[in-house]
């Protein structure tokens, strides 16, 4: 009798430090399920997923990302956008403008990502919907960033989204913010489908952090497992 008291004590106590104990964050990478861009005539061809974001021979292109987050439960604390920004040959590079930076900007987007995806012409509401809304984040991009990745911490706002889209998949715009008034080239992720066999970085790094009954039954576990040791040595 006694020692099955001692054992719901000691149970107790292992199963409250459990829910107590700080929490371990993980890091999941999850790679684009689709990308592309649409230019300000509304045009995308699906099977296009270059994703450069800017302007260059005179038309601005806004880029989209889409990510498949089904696998995913635990809630978000972090995240960051990480995209690989070519640097092909010395007249292909993702990054070009007169000026020394620019700067990306990332948004929510309210357009069905079925629509998204499917692209097609004339469909400015997309392109302009890419550009605009809540904005998740920003960062400068310069020609240092050529053959490089380019990484975005997302914001609060981003955060919710992304945390609300758990179980489903969630879009992205991005559009250049500092785009001049000359029909010059600026763009950044120039190239970007071409830049795929060798340097494919299209991916959303997620901290994770498990959830409280996660980690209760975790102690649960290891709790039995260390009443029964110590009953076994009381016999």
């Amino acid at each position: 009798m006694v020692g099955c008291m001692r054992q719901r004590v000691w149970f107790s106590v292992l199963a409250a430090a459990a829910l107590a104990a700080p929490a371990h964050a993980t890091i999941v990478q999850v790679t684009a399920s689709d990308s592309g861009a649409y230019n300000s005539a509304g045009n995308h061809t699906p099977q296009n997923q270059n994703y450069i974001t800017g302007r260059a021979d005179t038309t601005e292109r806004r880029s989209f990302f889409v990510f498949d987050l089904t696998g995913i439960s635990s809630p978000v604390t972090a995240a960051t956008l990480n995209l690989y920004n070519p640097d092909i040959s010395a007249f292909l590079k993702g990054y070009v403008s007169p000026d020394s930076t620019e700067t990306l900007a990332v948004f929510d987007v309210s357009t069905p990502i079925s629509t998204l995806s499917l692209g097609g012409l004339g469909i400015v509401g997309a392109f302009d919907d890419l550009g605009s809304g809540i904005p998740y984040g920003s960062v400068a991009v310069s020609s240092a960033d050529n053959g490089q990745t380019v990484s975005m911490a997302f914001n609060s706002a981003g955060i919710t989204a992304i945390n609300a889209a758990l179980g489903g998949s969630i879009a992205f715009g991005g559009t250049l913010t500092t785009l001049g008034a000359s029909s010059a080239d600026e763009h950044v992720f120039g190239f970007s489908t071409t830049s795929f066999a060798g340097g494919d970085v299209r991916n959303l790094a997620l901290t994770v952090v498990p959830e409280p009954s996660t980690r209760a039954l975790l102690g649960l576990a290891a709790g039995l497992a260390l009443s029964r040791r110590y009953l076994r040595r009381q016999r």
